[in-house]
């Protein structure tokens, strides 16, 4: 399998912070060569945000800034000046793509507006990704994943209860729905751009994005006309569906009993004749009229065994359950990502082997090898020489005028 199969497609790349760079790397990690414009005045919120090579802060040490950028090159511009302004029109000249996840209005501030750069470039593919999209009464308003969450309604969904409504215990906007949203829309574009010979203009919602991945909440809504309502890890219809307390210390399990038979399967391994003789358990609509007694029952038996025993056990009579996972467990201790080959050590060449998460697909079998995040410029006068056909002269030139920063 080749892993350069994007190979040829070039980015001029003005993401920054999560949802943007995640877009773009979906590219670089299959070959494209995806050039990431940046400035140290002002730098990319991730790069000084950390968590950071062995707790020491640095511009090239933050670990979420290599998983969002690897493969990708460096040019450090800054777009304040005419000169780095000019720079850049001639990087987009040479591209087939151009994205940003600036808020409406900042790039035809900078004088990288759409008619200015298909201008440049006629077929030029053109992503934005503000968080309500380019118009529209609440188009200037920014934001970020927490408040994507908020306004998408996702963490109304992923409460408890109705007394507080909690969020999904990350940025999920920044790191699923809308990056490989944009990627989609990316290619797409690339295609009709190969039929037809034509450029497009992509103006991604990341509110629009983020609830796309809502599911059957929003469907309800629009079906029935009523808000479903907030039933945390329970479900509406099957019972047991929750997550119980095992033995050791923050220990749980998933079960999802989602028929009788598996309610059956699960009664045969609880050591309950009490709960196996009770005929009115014996359908989804008699244990949710008791579902209490069922999870405390259920509960009672998961807090005697660890997380792994209980899906053994119910897994061995057809009941899906599953430990709850921490991210150390994953890294450390899941044997289905070791076998598959899910992390991988990328080399990096100023913190070293660098522990990040793999697409999550393989290809003819095999993974696609991460290339290294680049280091902050350091690729600067490499395009510039090589893509731009600039002299060493020119490049020493704008080096004084302070340019490239």
């Amino acid at each position: 399998m080749n892993q350069d199969i994007l190979r040829g497609v070039r980015f001029t790349d003005l993401t920054w912070a999560g949802a943007g760079p995640f877009g773009t790397k979906v590219f670089s990690d299959f070959g494209a060569e995806v050039i990431k414009v940046e400035s140290m005045t002002r730098p990319d919120s991730v790069r000084m945000a950390g968590p950071f090579k062995d707790g020491i802060a640095g511009t090239n040490r933050s670990g979420y800034f290599a998983s969002r950028n690897t493969g990708k090159k460096s040019v450090a511009i800054d777009l304040k000046t005419d000169a780095g302004r000019k720079i850049v029109l001639d990087l987009i000249a040479e591209s087939d793509v151009v994205a940003n996840n600036f808020g409406p209005g900042v790039m035809e501030r900078l004088g990288l507006g759409y008619e200015t750069l298909k201008g440049v470039k006629p077929d030029l593919v053109y992503v934005s990704m503000p968080m309500y999209g380019q118009d529209g009464p609440r188009a200037q308003l920014l934001g970020v994943g927490m408040t994507i969450s908020a306004v998408s309604g996702i963490m109304t969904h992923t409460a408890y209860d109705a007394s507080e409504p909690v969020g999904p215990g990350t940025h999920f906007p920044d790191h699923a729905a809308n990056p490989y949203h944009a990627a989609f829309a990316i290619l797409a574009a690339l295609r009709h751009r190969r039929k037809t010979g034509l450029g497009v203009k992509i103006d991604l919602s990341q509110v629009e994005s983020t609830v796309n991945f809502m599911g059957p909440m929003v469907v309800e809504a629009a079906h029935t006309g009523t808000e479903p309502p907030i039933v945390g890890n329970r479900h509406r219809f099957h019972v047991p569906h929750n997550i119980f307390r095992c033995a050791g210390t923050d220990a749980w399990v998933a079960i999802t009993v989602l028929d009788d038979n598996q309610w059956r399967g699960l009664t045969s391994v609880l050591d309950r004749p009490d709960v196996d003789k009770d005929a009115t358990l014996n359908t989804a609509g008699g244990r949710r009229a008791k579902l209490e007694h069922v999870e405390s029952t259920v509960s009672e038996w998961t807090a005697r065994l660890s997380p792994a025993e209980v899906a053994r056990r119910l897994r061995a009579v057809g009941v899906p359950a599953a430990e709850v996972a921490s991210s150390r467990y994953l890294i450390e201790s899941d044997a289905q990502l070791s076998d598959r080959k899910y992390w991988q050590y990328v080399p990096h060449p100023e913190v070293g082997p660098t522990l990040l998460s793999s697409p999550p697909f393989l290809l003819d079998g095999q993974r696609v090898t991460l290339k290294p995040p680049p280091l902050f410029g350091e690729h600067t006068v490499s395009v510039l020489k090589e893509d731009l056909r600039m002299s060493t002269e020119q490049v020493s030139q704008l080096e004084e005028q302070g340019v490239l920063k």
